[in-house]
């Protein structure tokens, strides 16, 4: 009897977290091998890319309304998705590349040549609706990352997209979000 009883408390407070890690937006909405992409930050990198898409279509002119589209957006959705998906490959690779240590060095230095370029915090609110650190974290940290592999692979004589491609292939990668798959290569719509 107290078996059953141990398994009913513990069957409600697992039922319980789940509920309350959904509501605050903690779950996975795809694993990539067993690192997951949560849906907070999922829809915090959509939101912002669908406001640049509006401040760079209304500062060139162009009519914003085409963001409205449900093809639009669902190609901005895709697109996050896969750099997300993108953005662990490359720190695995990295991982397997260079030490934690040296990792972190190497991209501080790169955020610094970036930033010490004529980026303000009021054109990266304005454009991104970040703050400067979140868009450190967001964008810069990943795209330092991205050029250091890069460069890793070039100095190595190794052509990154084809490798990137290679690796791409070999990951086990689930989407759990409706509307999307993975085809083995990309995120694909599947609607």
């Amino acid at each position: 009897m107290i078996n059953k009883k141990k398994l009913i408390i513990f069957s409600a407070s697992a039922v319980g977290i789940i509920v309350v890690l959904i509501l605050f937006g903690v779950y996975p909405i795809a694993l990539v091998g067993i690192s997951p992409i949560m849906v907070n930050d999922y829809n915090r990198n959509y939101s912002t890319s669908l406001n640049y898409y509006e401040k760079a279509l209304k500062t060139y002119a162009q009519d914003s309304q085409v963001l409205k589209a449900d093809e639009a957006r669902q190609e901005i959705k895709r697109a996050v998705l896969d750099n997300l998906i993108e953005n662990i490959l490359i720190e695995k690779e990295l991982k397997k590349e260079i030490k934690q240590k040296d990792l972190n060095v190497l991209v501080e230095n790169k955020i610094k040549e970036i930033s010490e370029s004529q980026i303000t915090d009021k054109a990266i609110e304005t454009l991104y609706s970040f703050s400067l650190s979140e868009f450190k974290k967001r964008v810069l940290k990943p795209q330092a990352k991205k050029e250091i592999l890069e460069d890793r692979f070039f100095l190595a004589g190794i052509d990154f997209d084809e490798r990137m491609k290679s690796v791409r292939s070999q990951t086990k990668v689930m989407i759990f979000l409706t509307g999307f798959e993975w085809n083995g290569e990309e995120v694909i719509s599947s609607k």
